[in-house]
């Protein structure tokens, strides 16, 4: 029997799934303690440690048990939306190791979790996407790193995030073309964000919320494909009719003038096309490790 359990629209198990599942780095004596204790609308406990192990069996099995993940899944996302939203310390692990299970197993997390349940859990990660753009409009490091996790876990879900960008508000839209800057710009050129208490900063645009995982989470090529169709300078140069307002308005007239005259030349030099390539080679490769600019200063 399956039902509603602290998420609309999720379905997971109503009743206590006994677990049948190989489990090698989880204690199922612990994990057992959890889902007859645990309440989803309870108090975050050092008890959601256990997930993180649940979690690491997740990323290596070829056998997930549908009614345990499904009835874990609420427990999962009020980790994630407890990391992303609050930086809670106990979470964060827990949150980290549940994108790389989606990530490197994704063929059989989905199945076991269902494709209905999966889109959901995109949706949530689209909206604490959004959240967090709102919440650090001026700060692209804040949120990149979602934001690129929010892209690799789902083909469909970069349509989604860039349509509620596009369509969103003057705030979002203004968080977005900081980002955008980043890839018309030279960190040492860049007169809409900078970060002087951290060298490099614009490598962060890199970034994925995977922990420590020994593998590395990459954009695939459709994925990449999208993104250099769909931010090109046509609609660059659209956003930024939108947001100049209030770039003005934060700058002042000159600058903003400034800025608009060296985004010109950006296009026309070729500058943004060749920042744009390294970006997407760059993300999409497995192997790179050495994540920084070719030229930052």
């Amino acid at each position: 029997m399956e039902n509603k359990q602290g998420c609309e629209n999720m379905y997971v198990n109503f009743k206590l799934p006994e677990i049948t599942m190989e489990l090698y780095e989880t204690d199922i004596q612990v994990l057992y303690k959890f889902i007859s204790s645990q309440e989803i609308d309870g108090e975050i406990t050092e008890e959601y440690q256990v997930l993180y192990n649940f979690a690491t069996d997740c990323k290596y099995s070829k056998n997930i048990q549908p009614e345990l993940i499904r009835y874990l899944l609420p427990f999962y996302l009020k980790a994630a939306e407890q990391t992303v939203l609050y930086n809670n310390k106990i979470t964060r692990d827990v949150y980290y190791e549940f994108n790389t299970a989606m990530f490197f197993n994704n063929g059989n997390f989905k199945s076991a979790a269902g494709t209905e349940n999966y889109n959901y859990i995109m949706s949530y990660y689209i909206k604490y996407t959004i959240k967090k753009m709102e919440i650090h409009s001026n700060y692209m490091p804040g949120w990149i790193s979602l934001f690129n996790t929010t892209i690799a876990l789902c083909n469909d879900n970069i349509i989604q995030l860039f349509g509620q960008v596009f369509q969103g508000s003057l705030i979002v839209k203004y968080s977005f073309f900081q980002y955008l800057s980043v890839l018309l710009f030279k960190e040492s050129d860049n007169l809409l964000a900078a970060d002087e208490a951290k060298p490099f900063w614009t490598s962060d645009i890199w970034d994925f919320d995977d922990g420590y995982c020994l593998g590395r989470f990459v954009w695939n090529n459709y994925i990449v494909g999208i993104f250099d169709k769909e931010i090109n300078r046509e609609r660059i140069e659209s956003l930024f009719q939108e947001v100049k307002p209030l770039i003005c308005d934060i700058f002042g007239s000159g600058i903003t003038s400034l800025f608009c005259d060296e985004m010109d030349k950006s296009f026309e030099t070729g500058i943004f096309y060749s920042r744009k390539n390294e970006y997407l080679r760059k993300i999409n490769n497995v192997s790179e490790k050495d994540l920084y600019w070719d030229l930052t200063f």
